[in-house]
């Protein structure tokens, strides 16, 4: 066992929280389904018989949803299995299981390509600064706002869901939006024009390089205070958060994501950083920075990528990781990727360790 890890595991502070009353214990579920198709009733008996007390199950993209939706199109998965959201309510129900209903916003990878292509037409999917198109909605975009937030508060109105998960919250990288719309948008905002022979190298690159990322972020920040404001409102006591780009200040820069500006100022209950890696002490300085950056105003509930990127953790890894997290302050933790592989065997070994 790595050396930090020992030393975490022995230490004081584990070792007296090693089963902590509040503790939260989710799963992110990938494919909206439950590990077990058409029986969410089973996902979530399993997730309660192992100690686990919440999921995060992908229910809607920037273009598709598993329930019947009014404002996205439905998906393959609805019209196999029926209402995703309402079956899963139903059976976490049963098991004392909060469901936070996860969104993955933007991104149209899953979207029918007739609705990708009208996105498209009506200027409303991103463009790179070397002018060629990626199949995500424009941030800046005041219809994509609209009908981000609007699918999203769609949910709130219609379940009984104990949380609103936002994913994808961000550009796809720095090399995103450079659409006509963006340098109009801008250029109104800033006050000031990009003259034609500077755009964009001038904002990807250039002397207003850090001016465009600040807006960037802003476009991002305006929907998760929109989405915040109006779910609380039209649900009192529903919990708010993000599954976050883990390495800060890093992602301010690359994705637009100014995480801890949404902590300060108070539109998340509590945030999920990715801190996908295998390394122990790499985990370890993710979730200490993480907690810093908190500042104890939210809950952090470490992301455990027990199966993310080409990663594959052993149950003793997880339970490593989720002690380190323990130990440096985190209030939980949330595993990705909760199917039938990790159904079978890691959530029992998991649930058996941490007990």
């Amino acid at each position: 066992m790595h050396a930090l890890a020992l030393l975490l595991l022995l230490s004081p502070a584990v070792l007296a929280a090693e089963n902590p009353a509040q503790e939260t214990r989710a799963v992110w579920n990938h494919s909206g389904t439950g590990a077990f198709p058409g029986d969410w009733e089973r996902s979530a008996k399993l997730l309660s018989e192992n100690g686990f007390n919440a999921v995060f199950p992908n229910m809607f993209w920037g273009g598709v949803a598993h329930y019947p939706s009014e404002m996205l199109p439905r998906s393959d998965v609805f019209r196999r299995y029926g209402d995703q959201v309402e079956q899963c309510c139903a059976g976490a129900k049963k098991y004392g299981i909060e469901v936070h209903v996860w969104k993955v916003c933007f991104n149209l990878t899953n979207a029918p390509k007739d609705f990708t292509a009208k996105m498209r037409r009506e200027g409303r999917t991103q463009v790179t600064a070397k002018g060629e198109p990626r199949d995500w909605l424009c941030p800046s975009h005041p219809e994509n706002q609209k009908l981000e937030r609007e699918s999203m508060l769609e949910v709130v109105r219609k379940y009984p869901i104990a949380g609103l998960h936002l994913d994808y919250i961000r550009y796809p990288g720095p090399e995103c939006c450079y659409c006509d719309g963006c340098r109009r948008r801008f250029e109104a905002d800033s006050g000031r024009k990009v003259a034609d022979a500077d755009w964009p190298k001038a904002c990807f690159s250039g002397r207003r390089k850090a001016e465009y990322n600040d807006w960037r972020c802003r476009q991002i920040t305006a929907l998760v205070t929109d989405v915040s404001r109006e779910a609380k409102r039209l649900r009192p006591g529903l919990k708010i958060s993000a599954a976050v780009f883990g390495s800060y200040p890093a992602c301010r820069e690359s994705v637009a994501q100014d995480w801890p500006a949404w902590v300060k100022a108070g539109s998340l209950d509590f945030v999920c950083p990715m801190d996908y890696t295998a390394d122990t002490a790499q985990f370890a300085s993710l979730v200490r920075n993480q907690v810093k950056l908190i500042d104890g105003r939210v809950a952090l509930f470490a992301g455990i990528g027990v199966t993310a990127a080409g990663i594959r953790l052993s149950p003793d890894q997880v339970v490593e990781q989720v002690r380190t997290a323990r130990s440096l302050g985190a209030s939980g933790f949330v595993l990705f990727n909760f199917d039938a592989k990790t159904a079978a065997a890691l959530i029992p070994e998991v649930g058996k360790k941490l007990k």
